[in-house]
């Protein structure tokens, strides 16, 4: 799989959570009125004395109808029970990013170890890969002159990177750019960016979605507090989680360029 895809496949998880953030939000303000709830209980064959609870989505586009026998209310449907969908949906466009980088990385591995020596990225000579795959990679050769060890070199760098880096913060993403070897990385990204976006400041827009997403993964979202009374969750609105995704996929894009390019 390119990674390109990969991280496609993975900010659909985040568009479906804001999906269904938008299904299960409750906006409707009023009571069910009665007859309209004896008219849905007879179409739906349901007994009249049944207590049921109408939930209206954002923008009013969904309906949400509750049985009785479930024992769940419309407070269970307000923003800040369904706001943990937001949450994940962040925390998902991360970890999207994660996973690309990681995979773009490996996917260009072998076509820079078969580079000379000295035109090998200084970082990808460094990086150890474990002699099992090492010898794996020679017996292949010994059987079939005109075999391509490089399956086993790459497993072997994808075990390593996903073990010792994260790549995600503006530090993360720097060393995903040293193993590939692209210089001036920073530039080369902001200037495909929508809008005109200096480098340093796609740098913090990154590095702030990554201190709210560890926020929310490492800190279960509350506030810290030396002393504490009352527990406070961070607020997260539907239009900041909406406009990470959109950016985290602007920024994997102008990424993806950076490095097409430098491989062309």
């Amino acid at each position: 799989m390119r990674p390109i895809r990969a991280f496609g496949v993975g900010m659909r998880r985040a568009e479906h959570l804001l999906d269904l953030y938008d299904v299960v939000v409750n906006t409707r303000t009023r009571k069910i009125r009665k007859d309209w709830a004896l008219k849905f209980k007879d179409l739906m064959h349901w007994p009249h004395s049944e207590t049921i609870v109408r939930i209206d989505g954002r923008d009013k586009k969904s309906i949400l109808i509750l049985r009785e026998e479930l024992g769940i209310g419309s407070d269970r449907f307000t923003h800040e029970y369904a706001s943990e969908l937001l949450r994940s949906a962040h925390v998902a466009a991360v970890s999207a990013l994660d996973r690309y980088m990681h995979d773009a990385v490996v996917w260009r591995s072998w076509t820079l170890l078969t580079r000379k020596e000295d035109d090998i990225p200084r970082r990808m000579r460094e990086l150890p890969i474990g002699a099992l795959a090492t010898r794996k990679a020679i017996d292949k050769i010994r059987e079939d002159p005109k075999a391509r060890p490089g399956q086993f070199v790459k497993a072997a760098i994808q075990e390593q990177l996903h073990r010792e880096y994260t790549f995600q913060g503006s530090g993360g993403i720097d060393k995903a750019a040293e193993l590939m070897g692209i210089a001036d990385f920073w530039r080369k990204v902001s200037d495909r960016m929508p809008g005109s976006s200096t480098s340093g400041e796609v740098q913090t827009r990154l590095n702030a979605a990554i201190v709210r997403r560890n926020q929310i993964v490492h800190e279960a979202d509350l506030v810290v507090k030396t002393k504490a009374k009352k527990d406070t969750v961070r607020p997260i609105d539907r239009d900041g989680a909406r406009a990470t995704v959109d950016w985290m996929c602007s920024f994997v894009n102008a990424v993806e360029e950076v490095i097409v390019a430098e491989f062309a």
